[in-house]
């Protein structure tokens, strides 16, 4: 795993978990272990609900009786009489006792009322059967959460998740696991961290897509993406959906994606992303920046003449843009295209900025294809001082060094290049 301690720190930082529930006597921590939902004895339904409402427990069970005291239970609810819904639920479910849709309803509205008493152990129930569904886990994940185990929250909150994408569960389940996630800061529990910043990752890509990519949960799970060590193309991927979705907005986003498929050399895809920034006029900053590296792709592609054309047309549109004038003159004398054109591009570019080193290679490379090799030597060996450790640095010295029959340095410069 690369540099996820780094990553982790960040992501911490960004953060904002709720606080720690309070811990209660019950559920304990004890109820379920970490891996499985927990062995509970068998209940007899019948028996369980007449002990609950003796009064209203049927004497024989009817499949109507049950839909008319669920239709009851329904009026009820409509009408604000929930204590009464509650009765006719248990009714409905004496009458059905195999009925896992109105045990569901009973248990939503005991927990309606905050009769957690009653409604716990009927949803442990509930998590058992067949038919459990996305919303009893859910609750019984809740339950847990409030109660201070966990380690049991987390097992419920994925079964419920694995079987409904609401946008608020998920949201709750990541606030769970970032809280647990701040919990193992100083654990050196690699195997955990890595479990949960994985399930995590897997959560926010669905959140991501429902809620069209907000910036903060996009940028989490960006440190994710890095920490779980998912490929450059992958990250791409999720910066282009980002852009897609959102538009000129997510323009920078757009260009991150460019900059990620440029760097696998895939100039052709970046260009298109590029392009499609560029005509969305965004900041003059971000404009120049995606001008610059279209022509740079261009370049890369060895279509000097597209890329060439396209600075001289940028150029025209920004004529005080120093770094487009050094990079065209660069290119025009490393191409051997116009070589006194490209010198003064980059001596203008200089006037700009005189101690970049960037234009100094540019001047001392023209230099040395002027045939002036001491001149431009002098230059190279002052960058070189400075501390610019670049291939194309060596690169330009080996050439001076030969060419001034400097045959060991030149070799040495060549020794770093494929080192």
């Amino acid at each position: 795993m690369k540099n996820w301690l780094f990553y982790l720190c960040f992501f911490l930082l960004l953060c904002n978990c709720a606080k720690s529930p309070e811990l209660a006597t019950v559920p304990t921590a004890g109820d379920t272990a970490k891996t499985d939902v927990p062995e509970l004895p068998e209940i007899d339904m019948a028996a369980e609900l007449a002990k609950l409402d003796t009064m209203l427990a049927a004497d024989s069970p009817s499949a109507a009786a049950a839909h008319e005291n669920f239709l009851r239970a329904l009026d009820m609810l409509e009408a604000d009489r929930i204590i009464f819904a509650e009765l006719f639920y248990k009714r409905a479910l004496a009458n059905d006792p195999a009925s896992n849709f109105l045990l569901s309803e009973l248990i939503k509205t005991l927990l309606k009322q905050n009769k957690i008493g009653e409604a716990f152990p009927l949803l442990k129930l509930a998590v058992q059967t067949p038919k459990a569904t996305a919303d009893n886990f859910l609750y019984m994940a809740r339950l847990y959460k409030e109660y201070g185990n966990l380690d049991s929250a987390e097992i419920f909150y994925k079964k419920a998740t694995d079987k409904m994408n609401d946008n608020y569960a998920l949201y709750e389940y990541a606030q769970l696991l970032e809280f647990q996630l701040k919990a193992l800061e100083f654990k050196k529990d690699e195997q955990e961290l890595d479990r949960i910043c994985r399930e995590l990752k897997r959560i926010y890509d669905i959140l991501l897509v429902e809620l069209d990519y907000p910036p903060r949960l996009l940028e989490k799970q960006l440190i994710f993406y890095r920490i779980t060590d998912e490929s450059d193309s992958a990250i791409a991927g999720l910066l282009g959906e980002a852009f897609k979705t959102n538009g000129i907005e997510y323009a920078l986003y757009g260009y991150q994606q460019a900059e990620i498929l440029s760097s696998l050399k895939k100039y052709k895809e970046a260009n298109e992303v590029l392009l499609t920034i560029f005509f969305m006029h965004p900041s003059k900053e971000l404009t120049s920046a995606v001008a610059l590296r279209i022509a740079n792709n261009y370049e890369l592609m060895d279509s000097i003449t597209v890329a060439v054309i396209w600075l001289e047309q940028f150029l025209a549109q920004d004529p005080e843009n120093h770094i487009a004038m050094n990079n065209l003159g660069y290119m025009l004398i490393d191409r051997d295209m116009d070589l006194e054109r490209g010198m003064s591009l980059v001596e203008k570019a200089l006037t700009y900025s005189p101690d970049e080193r960037s234009y100094l290679d540019s001047k001392a490379w023209g230099l040395y294809k002027m045939g002036k090799y001491q001149e431009a030597l002098d230059i190279f060996e002052k960058l070189e001082a400075s501390g610019m450790d670049a291939k194309e640095l060596w690169l330009h010295l080996a050439k001076v060094c030969e060419a001034l029959n400097l045959h060991e340095r030149a070799k040495g410069y060549m020794s770093r290049i494929r080192e």
